[in-house]
């Protein structure tokens, strides 16, 4: 029997998309209880796992390129490959690199994964195509559905891990409630929008219900504002688009009234106006700092920021003094809690003008898509075009989560498959494509794996380290306990061994030295400090550490030199100048205490700390 009639391309596109949702879904759901951080490494390493295939994939289809790439697929590839390669740029020139490459911890916003995150977007631009794209919606119902039972049942107390958690009890897969509200609410809107589209079952529309109940029930129980932000956005712009469809001027009205309340709804979260009472928070409010500071970062840095998800050691240089006069002379921020903003401060200009156009093209691709297509197609794409609407409105307000993040890529390369393929099938040459299927059929059937597998060879050598030091830290945390002396040489075999690993980062690395200090091994403890801040001079959680320890040593002369320093880093510290204060009355540096109590007391005058700084001084 001659199977010649399947067609292979439309059933590999098919297989691509499965996968790439696969992986969106894995990636969103997993977490490792036996890692220090339980959620966000494993997520990074199993999308790298992941992309291994989807890079075998793109390789295959722009190696058996049969169709003319339109001008937009054209600009938005060089898009994606200036926004990849400047942050590849901004990495090298990142002083702490093995932070720019992995990301910070509880974080992971390196560079591997942006790069992980547009392997899926290209791939989906590549494969999406309205014959598959109902697979989205669906996946998109299912996974919410799996996170939003979750979460209710960590509201209802029965969560089969017994989480170290500061938060709500809703935190799903994510570690967080304002991320978990946040994802559920994208996926809610993919259900909600599901419901009008005719070509997706009855079954699946019923399963949209039980997403849209159970996870409105978990987003309002969180006592996260920033889900129900995300609905209300993306509702707006549902509702103004489809009324452009029915009528121009019932579109300009509906514009006009839902620019009216998005405009109130963002003064409410700013304490201002009617909805004050509904929609402020004070962990929205206090972004505003948190901006600020981000686009000081950019000013001082701007070609390459001051170093890729380096946020963290960079906010008490550039915060207000205002911050730590609210909220405390030790609190911080590793992020600026604006993805745009983000990428400019610690990535620079090329990032984050690339990252823009990108987002400016995929919106563009979506409006067009809209114009183009009626009825059936029109609900398919004003569905996805609205959900990621409402995904980039939690963006200015939130931190980029790999568990999130991968479903705002995955919809926007969507959306731009949607486009591209429009052009493809117009260009489509049945003969080229014919003649490439006979004359490649050995190169179609070994690229793939072949590609694939040189890059899961490194791939699964990263990982695997990952791995290693995320578990011994965990092990570590445990063990780690002066009251069980027989520990002491386990301790110290799992410290050196995070110690000495090339990807471990210096958070790993002076969370070792405390174990170690713990335990009773004060000088190794101190080497480690000591080399950590010879290595990596601006991080202030480095320079706290050693000032512990010196403290311990009784050497003054040390202390004074690392709290010099960290009043460089952090200027509106007057904790610090405290302490520096009675530092120099102990070695008798008058001149020094006057001049520093000088600086405490032009920021924090009236303050507990001002009248401790008067006693010593009397």
């Amino acid at each position: 029997m001659n199977q010649i009639n399947r067609n292979p391309k439309k059933e590999f596109k098919s297989n691509s998309v499965n996968f790439i949702l696969l992986t969106a879904a894995l990636v969103t759901l997993i977490f490792k209880t036996d890692f220090y951080d339980p959620f966000n490494s494993p997520k990074l390493m199993l999308l790298l796992l992941m992309d291994c295939w989807v890079i075998g994939q793109l390789a295959y289809l722009y190696r058996n390129q049969s169709t003319t790439l339109a001008r937009l697929e054209k600009i938005v590839i060089s898009i994606l490959l200036i926004f990849i390669l400047s942050l590849l740029v901004s990495t090298l020139f990142t002083d702490n690199f093995i932070s720019g490459l992995i990301g910070e911890t509880q974080r992971r916003n390196g560079f591997l994964s942006y790069l992980g995150l547009a392997l899926i977007f290209l791939l989906a631009s590549k494969s999406v195509t309205f014959s598959n794209v109902t697979k989205v919606y669906k996946a998109g119902i299912l996974t919410g559905s799996l996170l939003s039972t979750y979460g209710v049942i960590q509201i209802r107390g029965h969560d089969f891990v017994a989480w170290d958690n500061p938060y709500s009890a809703m935190i799903s897969t994510l570690g967080n409630p304002n991320f978990a509200s946040a994802l559920l609410a994208v996926l809610v809107l993919l259900g909600t929008y599901s419901i009008q589209v005719k070509s997706i079952s009855v079954r699946f529309k019923f399963l949209s219900v039980y997403l849209i109940l159970t996870a409105l029930f978990a987003i309002a129980i969180s006592g996260s504002r920033q889900g129900l932000l995300v609905i209300f956005f993306s509702l707006l712009f549902y509702i103004s688009a489809y009324s452009f469809s029915r009528s121009i001027r019932l579109g300009l009205l509906m514009s006009l009234t839902s620019g009216a309340l998005g405009i109130v709804a963002a003064f409410g979260m700013l304490q201002k106006g009617p909805l004050s009472a509904l929609l402020y928070k004070d962990s929205i409010s206090v972004r505003g700092y948190y901006w600020r500071a981000g686009i000081e970062m950019f000013q001082h840095s701007p070609l390459t920021g001051v170093g890729v998800d380096r946020y963290g050691d960079f906010f008490r240089l550039f915060r207000e003094v205002g911050y730590p006069l609210k909220y405390g002379f030790e609190i911080s921020s590793s992020n600026a809690h604006n993805t745009f903003i983000q990428l400019f401060a610690t990535a620079g200009l090329f990032v984050g003008i690339s990252y823009l156009i990108l987002i400016c093209s995929i919106f563009y691709a979506g409006i067009s898509l809209l114009k183009e297509h009626k009825n059936e197609e029109f609900r398919i794409v004003l569905g996805l075009l609205s959900a990621w609407v409402g995904f980039q409105a939690q963006s200015l307000i939130s931190i980029d989560n790999i568990g999130i993040s991968i479903w705002g890529w995955l919809l926007g390369g969507s959306l731009l498959g949607l486009k591209f393929n429009k052009v493809r099938e117009s260009n489509l040459s049945t003969r080229i494509d014919n003649q490439n299927r006979k004359s490649n059929k050995i190169k179609i059937n070994l690229l793939q794996p072949m590609v694939s597998f040189f890059v899961l060879v490194p791939t699964l050598i990263l990982v695997s380290s990952i791995y290693k030091v995320e578990n011994s830290l965990f092990i570590l945390k445990g063990i780690s306990n002066p009251a069980y002396p027989q520990n002491k040489s386990s301790v110290l075999q799992y410290c050196n061994s995070v110690i000495g690993s090339p990807v471990a980062d210096p958070i790993y690395k002076y969370r070792c030295a405390y174990f170690l200090f713990d335990m009773g091994y004060q000088e190794e403890s101190h080497k480690v400090f000591s080399d950590l801040i010879l290595k990596y001079p601006n991080n202030p959680d480095l320079l706290r550490g050693k000032i512990l320890i010196e403290g311990t040593r009784n050497d003054a002369k040390a202390a004074i030199e690392a709290r010099e320093r960290l009043a460089v880093l952090d200027p509106w510290n007057a904790d610090n100048y405290l302490n520096l204060i009675k530092l120099y009355k102990a070695t008798n540096d008058r001149n020094k205490m006057n001049s520093t109590s000088d600086k405490l007391f032009k920021f924090a005058q009236g303050t507990e700390i001002a009248s401790s700084a008067l006693e010593i001084l009397d």
